[in-house]
């Protein structure tokens, strides 16, 4: 049994904290009728009072204050996802003094032994500790360009749902946390009994956020991103080469190229494809004509092009996606 805090922070998403605590009982009610010890002793921790705010205005407690990192050796240390949606709100957030405490906590935990675990935005705390330098991270996808940014030591790789480096993990956007604690279940259990959690709790195991990230979205990150995103979709039909859009942006394809690795962390090809598979998932699953002509109108002359594009960026067929939308 390992002793696991869970860092409840103010504005924590009530659905990361409850699947956090959720899978952690199930884990521990499963391998009780096997006739085994719970996995996870855990008890709530946080900066702020005994009940904190999620992030929908409702209480959760108690939540015992933080206590000195070197009482507890060794452990784990799960942090929940909050309630933080933009690159400002979550830097804002980072620098509030509840905050810093918290990060001088997990630094100190981590001297002391514990393992980490963090979904969606509790990443950033990870990052802030300084726990993720040299290491190879995840985070919620729509905010991996301030992750760069703010921890260059990183290697941030946004196609995996959950990432572990050593005694470090870390999973993708809210409902990552899912992903996270089976992971979690796997390491300090089983695998056998992540597999029978999953089933008790019907989750599935999803590896990639790859195929959940929205290209409009993303492009939303700087005006040149959204002008170039606005101009791909135009042109989505034909071909489309890096010089001819950086042409129409007034750029050379170099220029053009740093740009979408700073805002989305892809060359501007990869972007083309995975909006364009986007565009034909979309055109599936309205039923819109046979896949030779979505292929034709999405730029591919040949369907084959297409089918492999989208088991690589989604991981389904053609055919699995008109299924899904007739239900």
């Amino acid at each position: 049994m390992i002793k696991t805090q869970v860092l409840v922070m103010p504005g924590v998403l009530d659905t990361s904290l409850g699947i956090t605590l959720d899978v952690m009982a199930a884990a521990n009610r499963l391998q009780a009728l096997r006739g085994g010890s719970a996995v996870f002793d855990a008890t709530l921790v946080g900066p702020g009072g005994r009940r904190v705010p999620t992030g929908t205005g409702l209480e959760v407690g108690p939540v015992l204050p933080l206590p000195p990192a070197s009482l507890a050796p060794g452990g784990l240390v799960i942090v929940p996802g909050v309630n933080h949606v933009t690159a400002p709100e979550v830097l804002a957030w980072v620098a509030q003094p509840a905050t810093r405490r918290a990060v001088r906590w997990l630094a100190a935990r981590a001297d002391a032994g514990a393992q980490m675990a963090a979904g969606c935005v509790g990443t950033f705390l990870l990052g802030e500790a300084g726990l993720l330098q040299g290491r190879c991270a995840t985070t919620t996808w729509w905010l991996a360009p301030c992750f760069r940014e703010r921890f260059p030591g990183t290697d941030v790789d946004m196609d995996r749902m959950v990432v572990e480096d050593g005694p470090v993990t870390s999973a993708g956007a809210a409902l990552g946390q899912a992903d996270l604690m089976l992971a979690l279940v796997a390491r300090h259990g089983s695998a056998a009994l992540a597999r029978e959690c999953a089933r008790y709790l019907l989750l599935d195991r999803r590896l990639s956020q790859a195929r959940y990230a929205i290209s409009a979205h993303l492009a939303q990150q700087t005006p040149v991103m959204q002008r170039a995103d606005r101009w791909i979709r135009q042109h989505l039909a034909g071909p489309i080469t890096l010089d001819a859009l950086a042409a129409a942006l007034h750029m050379t394809p170099r220029t053009v190229s740093r740009h979408f690795a700073a805002a989305v962390g892809q060359s501007p090809i990869r972007y083309i494809q995975r909006l364009r598979v986007e565009q034909a998932v979309l055109l599936l699953e309205t039923g819109a004509g046979p896949l030779d002509e979505i292929a034709a109108r999405v730029g591919y002359a040949d369907a084959s092009m297409l089918r492999r594009l989208m088991l690589r960026e989604r991981g389904v067929t053609p055919g699995l996606v008109r299924a899904g939308a007739r239900g």
